[in-house]
């Protein structure tokens, strides 16, 4: 199905419903993006996006790759009062131009004719204010953890319950990954959570929050019969022009009937106004081994987007055919270190660019290399706005592996380079 028919067809439900209910006078509110861009690359191509160990897509005398992604997402809100809205949220993706026509599947349909049906159900939730000021969530819908999304930052289905008081906030949820038993409710995936925050002062807000994950799953790829509590604190603060934001926290509980969880994990992160620009640095410390952190799901948490780097951590611009060196904080048990520092700088109200450097090393090896060490990255990225809602853009990458990937054949240096057009509304 194609995007404008399905926003035609959001639209027609809209004046349906409102049309239907005249006691009630629907606001319908929509929103959208549209991303494509152009990748030259001998790491991130299409095929590349295992998740096997830290080797996925390096090779030697790799061959360069060049191929177009596109991504549309589309979101529609019907706002029946301030108290009541349904929140609904599509996503349409060809992996590559030219990749299949006259299929169903994700990310399908870049291909001559096109005609697929790969139209994805990102969120459909029920936005609720009830009495004494608790709202709640219900359905479909983007969580993320508060440690900066090591854990899990997902679209999953549940119920969140939460409430905003004068220097604080709470919420409370509960919400269902994976249920594939032959009785339902039986062999399932849960989690509860709890999280809140307390602004101690105008330069000093603290947090804490509690995750429960019980996985009874059957075929899941991830422990089973894990119950893992997952514990910490968070907090950010401003020191002049400094800005500092940090977490640490830990895992205790069980990954299975025989192993009990350890993991743990740092943080701290610093951002400050320089030479007209913003310098920023991030810090991470997972650990690997007996003590390496559990995460619910590969590809549903566990990344890390702040370092801001393309290959040696995953790219804020790919999409579902995404690759990184170090694709989450688990790190295939090893555990990681990792480091980055940026610029930002606007050069110009339409022109703007960041540069940033990183390094990455595993905690734990656990089979012999000549060095813990994973390499470095550098990239660059420029953005222009054509228009308020229309921005073109480069972003280009290159990591330098380390003597972890020491090998013979030796592997190749990865380098990937993105032309990206974005339009959101």
């Amino acid at each position: 199905m194609k995007s404008s028919n399905v926003l035609a067809a959001l639209v027609t439900l809209g004046l349906a419903a409102a049309v239907a209910t005249p006691a009630m006078a629907l606001e319908n509110q929509f929103s959208g993006a549209f991303t494509s861009f152009y990748d030259l690359s001998n790491y991130s191509a299409a095929g590349n996006d295992g998740f096997s160990s830290n080797t996925n897509g390096l090779s030697n005398d790799a061959k360069t790759e060049n191929y177009f992604v596109q991504r549309v997402r589309l979101g529609y809100t019907a706002k029946a009062t301030d108290d009541v809205k349904l929140v609904t949220k599509f996503e349409f993706d060809y992996n590559y131009y030219g990749n299949s026509s006259y299929v169903v599947g994700r990310g399908t349909g870049g291909a001559l004719g096109a005609d697929s049906i790969n139209m994805e159900t990102k969120n459909l939730y029920l936005d609720l204010n009830l009495p004494k000021k608790v709202n709640a969530k219900i359905g479909m819908m983007g969580n993320t953890d508060s440690f900066k999304g090591i854990i899990f930052d997902a679209d999953m289905a549940g119920v969140l319950l939460s409430h905003e008081y004068a220097n604080a906030s709470v919420s409370t949820g509960f919400f269902r990954f994976n249920d594939n038993g032959t009785t339902l409710g039986k062999n399932t995936q849960d989690m509860f959570e709890l999280d809140g925050k307390y602004s101690v002062s105008k330069d000093l807000k603290v947090g804490a929050a509690y995750y429960y994950i019980a996985d009874n799953t059957t075929t899941t790829t991830v422990n089973k019969d894990a119950k893992i509590h997952t514990l910490g604190l968070n907090a950010e603060t401003a020191v002049g022009p400094l800005t500092l934001t940090g977490f640490a926290l830990t895992q205790f509980g069980d990954l299975d009937a025989a192993t009990k969880a350890k993991g743990y994990a740092f943080n701290l992160g610093a951002k400050m106004p320089l030479a007209g620009g913003t310098i920023r640095s991030e810090i991470l410390y997972a650990a690997g081994g007996n003590n390496s952190l559990y995460t619910p799901a590969t590809g549903e948490g566990g990344a890390f987007y702040d370092n801001e780097m393309i290959i040696l951590g995953r790219d804020k611009n790919a999409t579902s055919i995404d690759n990184a060196i170090v694709y989450d904080v688990n790190n295939y048990n090893q555990g990681v270190i990792f480091g980055s520092v940026g610029y930002d700088y606007t050069f110009t109200p339409k022109l703007s660019g960041s540069a940033n450097l990183g390094f990455a090393q595993v905690v734990k090896e656990l089979t012999a290399h000549d060095s813990k060490y994973l390499g470095t990255e550098v990239n660059f990225e420029a953005n222009y706005k054509l228009m308020p809602s229309v921005t073109v853009g480069a972003r280009a990458g290159y990591v330098f592996l380390g003597d972890y990937f020491k090998a013979t054949p030796s592997l190749d240096d990865p380098y990937d380079v993105k032309l990206l057009a974005k339009f959101s509304f």
